[in-house]
């Protein structure tokens, strides 16, 4: 899908803030002293060369305007990712923080992320990812009720058989219907739902929430159904505690619900 293009100082502000100082430095240079030599010589471009020269702090000073909202925005993305600790904060997190947050989250996976520039609560590609020299792309979905169907995934599969990408991920805050997870089986699509995304934002989370610690096995497996919330359990492997490396059932709705069972 075609974007709308976005400024060259808004575009700067999504990457480090020295590249900004760079910028900015090397328009001080040409303003204040290429500039000038080059047009010394000419009797009437020599006054617009001047003018230049003149003004060259003030275009240097404009990016200063991005290097602040890089910083900032590098803070945002550390927070947002902080802060998650369970279903409930993360369908709290607005559409275009969703965005930056699950972003920030294949970044620290180790993906060259790419975000969407231009303003919008849906639409397309919202991502764009490097690894490998592979790329691919993302669509977020921050529906806290609804479901995401099918034709959001055929969709998105559309617009990956006309890219260069090699996959593309469909996240949401919440779930797929069966239909669209039934569509996407043996296709390069991964659709990640809403328990699916804190558990990745977990484990890239520098400072894991307390809330997320797993408590000591109580009792022995009899279901694959969680007794207090009907989700279903799913096999994990301790990564801490007394239980190190022991494998256990865990509710599927994890953190919401810490139900476990032995195997």
């Amino acid at each position: 899908m075609s974007r709308k293009k976005s400024s060259l100082l808004k575009e700067l502000s999504y990457l480090p803030w020295w590249v900004s100082a760079i910028v900015g430095s090397c328009v001080y240079v040409g303003l204040k002293f290429v500039i000038p030599n080059l047009l010394s010589e000419n009797p009437i471009l020599s006054a617009v060369a001047t003018t230049a020269q003149n003004a060259a702090w003030v275009f240097a000073c404009l990016f200063l305007i991005p290097a602040i909202s890089s910083i900032f925005n590098h803070q945002k993305r550390k927070q947002l990712i902080k802060q998650q600790s369970s279903i409930d904060t993360l369908r709290e997190t607005s559409w275009s923080d969703f965005e930056v947050l699950v972003g920030e989250a294949f970044r620290r996976k180790g993906f060259s992320v790419q975000e969407n520039m231009v303003g919008g609560a849906d639409g397309g590609i919202d991502l764009t990812l490097r690894k490998d020299g592979k790329l691919h792309i993302v669509q977020c979905k921050q529906w806290r009720r609804s479901k995401v169907g099918v034709s959001i995934v055929r969709e998105m599969f559309g617009v990956l058989t006309a890219s260069n990408a090699v996959s593309v991920y469909v996240v949401s805050s919440g779930h797929f219907t069966n239909e669209a997870i039934r569509f996407a089986q043996g296709l390069p699509i991964e659709l990640i739902n809403g328990n699916q995304l804190l558990e990745l934002i977990a484990d890239v989370q520098t400072t894991k929430p307390l809330q997320a610690e797993v408590k000591p096995i109580v009792k022995r497996a009899n279901t694959t159904t969680c007794p207090k919330c009907a989700s279903p359990m799913v096999k994990r492997i301790a990564k801490k505690g007394a239980n190190l490396g022991n494998k256990f059932l865990g509710c599927s709705s994890f953190p919401k619900c810490r139900h476990i069972e032995q195997l």
